[in-house]
């Protein structure tokens, strides 16, 4: 039977553009120039709708647009059935609906000599049934449309079509897209090489003795020869930069593996078949390929159970004519036939219909409106990371993995001493010298003689309160006989004793030094008194007693104290020290006490100079109290120590050192380093250290 035919009146924006008629049972709508009725607008896709025409109903289904189809001004949801005089919305356009005049039946074909038995088989087939004359069709529109912008007429592809009844199942270009897989290992060659070349690279510096250059660095820095050249060949950055640079084509290989493309049109059971259908009959039940490309051709296979015809140049032939006249050739368990261009075939299997048809090609049409944009958007911030990336390589110094903040460290110590204010001329320090207390205890103080006290004086002599004197210069140190003994003296008569008187001084022995004072003549009196006479005693060295000694420990001593030199106190004096002071009715004779002085400091750092000298004031008396025990040693010690300390930036002293000494005692010197370690002075004010060089001098009054 013929089909129905239906017609179609075509509005643009509401102006009429043209009408068509169409006596097919599927009817394609869309902007492809393969489609029966191509519609050019942006909201119509390349397949909008479908028309599928019967004898009872004609249906309208949406293949799935953005824009979507509307009969009457109803969005359509899949399918719906429509009638004369309906109109149908697609994008800009509308399409009505309209009844057509039925058409006497068209005479037979004239044989052609290639199809001779098929299409006489064929008019015998269909034999026409009376019908009224035709009735003469006013001459349509055409509708003004270019398809060469979507369209390659040089090149077809095949289009496959299956239906089921009048339900269209599936549509599918063979050959429109090409199968990319095949340049996938190309590309994983290429970025496998880039990887393991900058991997290499790479490892080739890592792998240098980085350690052992940096310390060849620092010993020649440090005896001021040339550095040594860095290990490697510098080329590490390189390395990395072009892993990265790997990973684009190696990504892109792998991308590529799975594409496969669409050279052929499979039916059957199986996971990879482009149409699934039951394998019954066919000779590769998971996949038996139905269509596929062969160079720039395409090959229609089918089995002797599949019914169909093929058209061509105005002629069909069904698929078993064509088996029996040689045109298809036997391949196994089935038949294959090369199509022409601009054929159709029809293909019947399992109740399964499959239109193919050769179609021209079409064109990419995505323009930039229609790019990725998200795609090509991640692409460009990937591609600034990395560069951003390889530039920071390129700026890192190339001994970077032998770099050492030791240096920066060390020099933080000085920056102290680098930024410090200017200094101001120094004014010159007034030494302003200590006076004697005049209220001290009189002078005149010495070790006691060991031995059981007696008094001393001449036994002969009458007076009761006469003083002792011992001849000598008044510059001299005041000593007697170490080995002075008057037991010893008093046991011994004859020679002996001629020779101990000859001893220059009453108080000698011949066995030891000579004694030496600081008096005119020597004058056997008591131990005090308030002047130079003969006192009556008993020949000893105290105060009272019977006894030959002084009542002390010492032994080559005289006096009261326990100093280890000869000394008396004379009373109502005004000075301390060794040797008489002036008392009552005696020559005067001032005494002086030790005297310590502060010199000009040296001063590095941002204390005030002030301060310092008000803190090392505030601790003289612990200077002095170094001096003195000096001076015990010594009554003539004198001369200048300088102490070198560090003030730390807590206003502590972390260390103090002797940095001149001119008195020529050691212990004085370091018992004043240990005392200044002792003090504490104000925080700097930067935080910083100060350097502080105090000289000291003393002498002994």
């Amino acid at each position: 039977m013929m089909p129905r035919t239906i017609n179609l009146r075509i509005f643009k924006d509401e102006q009429p553009i043209g009408s068509r008629s169409f006596s097919r049972e599927v009817i394609k709508i869309g902007k492809l120039r393969s489609s029966d009725l191509q519609l050019e607008a942006d909201a119509v896709a390349r397949m909008h709708a479908v028309l599928e025409v019967t004898e009872g109903e004609i249906r309208l289904v949406d293949l799935g647009s953005a824009s979507g189809t509307t009969i009457n001004g109803e969005r359509v949801h899949k399918s719906s059935s429509i009638a004369v005089g309906d109109s149908m919305c697609f994008g800009p356009y509308r399409v009505e609906l309209e009844s057509a005049p039925t058409m006497a039946a068209a005479p037979a074909m004239a044989p052609a000599p290639a199809v001779t038995q098929v299409a006489t088989a064929a008019a015998v087939a269909v034999a026409p049934s009376p019908a009224p004359a035709p009735v003469a069709m006013a001459p349509r529109a055409t509708l003004p449309v270019d398809t060469s912008e979507v369209e390659q007429s040089e090149r077809h592809v095949a289009e496959v079509v299956a239906q089921y009844g009048e339900t269209m199942l599936d549509v599918q270009h063979v050959g429109q897209v090409h199968r990319r897989s095949q340049r996938a290992p190309a590309w994983l060659a290429l970025g496998g090489l880039m990887l393991l070349g900058g991997a290499g690279l790479l490892a080739n510096e890592v792998m240098q003795d980085w350690e052992g250059y940096q310390a060849a660095r620092e010993e020649a820095l440090q005896v001021g020869r040339a550095a040594p050249e860095a290990p490697g060949t510098g080329l590490g950055g390189l390395g990395l930069g072009l892993a990265l640079l790997g990973l684009v084509p190696f990504g892109l290989g792998l991308s590529r593996r799975e594409d496969e493309g669409l050279d052929r049109y499979t039916i059957g059971e199986g996971h990879d078949a482009s149409f699934h259908v039951s394998g019954e009959g066919l000779p590769d039940g998971a996949a038996f390929p139905l269509v596929r490309q062969q160079g720039d051709d395409y090959v229609l296979s089918f089995t002797a159970g599949m019914s169909g015809r093929l058209s061509a140049g105005g002629q069909s032939m069904e698929l078993h004519e064509l088996v029996g006249s040689g045109r298809a050739a036997n391949s196994g368990s089935a038949y294959a036939v090369v199509l022409p261009a601009g054929s159709q075939a029809e293909v019947e299997h399992a109740g399964v219909t499959y239109l193919v048809r050769s179609v021209a090609r079409g064109k990419v049409v995505a323009g930039k409106s229609e790019a990725d944009k998200p795609f090509w958007a991640y692409n460009a911030a990937s591609f600034l990371v990395l560069g951003g990336l390889l530039g920071l390589m390129h700026l890192v110094p190339e001994d970077a993995l032998s770099m050492s903040m030791d240096e920066l460290t060390a020099e933080n110590r000085y920056v102290g001493y680098i930024n410090q204010p200017d200094e101001q001329p120094e004014q010159e320090e007034v030494v302003i010298e200590e006076t004697a207390d005049s209220n001290e205890d009189p002078g005149g103080q010495g070790q006691r003689h060991k031995g059981a006290e007696g008094k001393m004086g001449d036994s002969k002599a009458k007076n009761k309160s006469g003083l002792y004197a011992m001849k000598g210069p008044k510059t001299a140190l005041p000593t007697m006989a170490r080995n002075f003994d008057p037991e010893m003296m008093a046991r011994t008569t004859g020679i002996l004793g001629l020779m101990a008187e000859e001893s220059g001084h009453f108080i000698a022995s011949p066995y030891g030094s000579i004694a030496m004072g600081n008096d005119d003549e020597d004058v056997w009196g008591g131990l005090t008194g308030t002047e130079i006479a003969a006192s009556n005693g008993v020949g000893g060295l105290g105060v009272i007693g019977t006894g030959r000694g002084g009542g002390g420990n010492g032994e080559g001593t005289l006096g009261l104290g326990n100093v280890g030199l000869m000394g008396r106190g004379a009373g109502g004096s005004d000075g301390l020290g060794y040797g008489r002071g002036s008392g009552i009715g005696h020559p005067p004779r001032k005494g002086k006490a030790p005297q310590v002085r502060q010199g000009k400091a040296v001063i590095k750092g941002t204390i005030d100079k002030d301060v310092i000298r008000r803190i090392v004031r505030n601790h003289h008396n612990e200077v002095r109290h170094c001096y003195n025990q000096g001076l015990s040693r010594n009554p003539n010690l004198s001369g200048r120590v300088a102490v070198m300390f560090t003030i730390g930036p807590s206003g502590l002293v972390p260390t103090a050192a002797v940095s001149e000494n001119t008195i020529g005692d050691s212990n004085v010197a370091n018992c004043v380093a240990k005392a200044v370690k002792r003090w504490k002075f104000p925080k700097p004010a930067s935080g910083g250290s100060a350097m502080v060089t105090y000289p000291f001098s003393f002498a002994p009054g």
